[in-house]
């Protein structure tokens, strides 16, 4: 049991004990009986770049529980900063669908000793909503701080003597905040190492498929004019809302902006569709646009989240055949845009002026 959740949470403090009372070392897991440790390890950091999460494959425990340190090193010693935050969020959203399904035991014992919060079952139902916990509201203020929705906000939520009611699923989205800052800062320092050649050659892959996907993570690659036309469904969902006026959640409107930034919609027409259509401050959505965009703040360039982030926030709306096939709208909107490309007319050939050859 100890094996199987350590291997479910390879970030946790008893998973971390479990590791270092095997003392291996490099040269350890170097070994070819290791081999499947390094292919796991790499993989975890491939999907993180390709699919923006890392999958479940919990068949052989102490193959993942191992992988996991591995794959930190992995990302540590690449030392790109867009790789380490993607690795960091990827391995946040797995853990954050695992814990919808947890025992609530679990998850309460993971929330008091590993991220020292207080949190209480609570089982009260208010409305038709059961609230599986209540978390003292100052752990509640600090662990929600980064979250920008109105549901977020402690005027918004149920209070009962200084204890915050929340549903299960909320804990596990507050849960994966906190493992995302914590693998962020393991991953964030900078290794100098020389790696057995096993090693290497795992590297050597996860670095080739991170320069095969760069241009496409950072948004580049795209057509260079914006075809509305080929605005994923999700995308037009949220555009649509704008202007009609429909009070768009804080994820709606990162998915659109993320995106209208990414397809090359210039800042100022994107400032001037939000404030023309909506009560928007003006200098605020400048600001929020141009932190979006890396203009400002951390410099980071945010681009769309993934489909699979957007069907859990309910956005992902009238899907179509290329939905079908894809995992990100500007992945969509390639595939949409080069669809519209073919379809369009051809203008006839010119006559030309050249002599025909004699036969």
């Amino acid at each position: 049991m100890l094996e199987r959740e350590a291997a479910k949470y390879p970030f946790l403090r008893d998973a971390a004990k479990l590791v270092d009372a095997l003392n291996l070392q490099l040269d350890d897991l170097a070994d070819p009986q290791y081999a499947k440790v390094l292919d796991r390890a790499a993989e975890r950091v491939v999907q993180a770049i390709e699919d923006g999460a890392v999958d479940d494959s919990l068949d052989d425990y102490m193959t993942e529980l191992l992988s996991f340190p591995v794959a930190v090193m992995f990302t540590s010693v690449k030392g790109e900063p867009f790789m380490s935050r993607r690795y960091a969020l990827a391995e946040a959203v797995r853990v954050y669908f695992l814990l919808q399904d947890e025992e609530r035991q679990k998850l309460a014992q993971m929330a008091r000793d590993d991220f020292d919060w207080d949190l209480r079952d609570s089982g009260e139902t208010y409305d038709s909503v059961l609230y599986d916990f209540s978390l003292y509201f100052y752990d509640y203020l600090r662990s929600s701080s980064s979250f920008h929705e109105d549901k977020w906000k402690l005027v918004n939520r149920i209070v009962k003597s200084g204890y915050v009611l929340l549903t299960q699923r909320e804990v596990a989205r507050l849960i994966q905040g906190e493992v995302e800052t914590l693998i962020k800062e393991q991953v964030s320092k900078p290794i100098k190492i020389t790696l057995p050649e096993p090693f290497q050659l795992r590297l050597d892959r996860v670095s080739k498929v991170f320069e095969e996907n760069r241009k496409r993570l950072g948004g580049e690659d795209l057509p260079s004019d914006v075809i509305n036309e080929a605005f994923p469904p999700c995308i037009r969902y949220c555009m649509e809302g704008l202007l009609a006026g429909r009070r768009a959640s804080h994820m709606e409107r990162f998915a659109l902006t993320s995106f209208l930034v990414t397809v090359g919609m210039p800042l100022d027409s994107l400032v001037d569709l939000y404030t023309s259509v909506s009560d928007f401050d003006p200098a605020m959505t400048q600001y929020q646009v141009e932190h979006i965009a890396g203009v400002r703040g951390n410099r980071t360039k945010y681009t769309p989240p993934l489909c699979d982030t957007l069907r859990t926030h309910g956005i992902c709306r009238n899907k179509d055949d290329i939905c079908e096939r894809i995992k990100h709208p500007l992945t969509y909107y390639r595939a949409k845009a080069r669809r519209l490309a073919y379809q369009k007319p051809q203008p006839p050939p010119q006559p030309s002026n050249t002599p025909a050859l004699s036969q």
